[in-house]
């Protein structure tokens, strides 16, 4: 770590899978109510959760879909053309 003169902020988030996230306050933010700088340090945790996508679907799935719709593209005209 860079320095030993970092103000540090330990928060537990709500999550299934973190137990807490460590914030390095700016030093020039120090002397703001702890109030302002615990609400803060709230609302980024919630913006980082808003923003995750569990709906997106994996990458590997979409591979696999290119794949096969690939493959079926290239049977159908293999077997259209040797029908002719």
């Amino acid at each position: 770590m860079k320095g030993v003169n970092k103000l540090v902020m330990e928060v537990r988030p709500e999550s299934e899978y973190f137990d807490k996230a460590i914030l390095f306050l700016k030093p020039e933010k120090s002397d703001h109510p702890q109030k302002d700088i615990s609400d803060s340090a709230e609302k980024l945790l919630n913006d980082i959760k808003t923003h995750e996508r569990t709906d997106k679907p994996s990458p590997i799935w979409l591979l696999f879909a290119g794949i096969t719709a690939g493959s079926v593209i290239s049977w159908s005209i293999i077997f259209i053309i040797g029908l002719l």
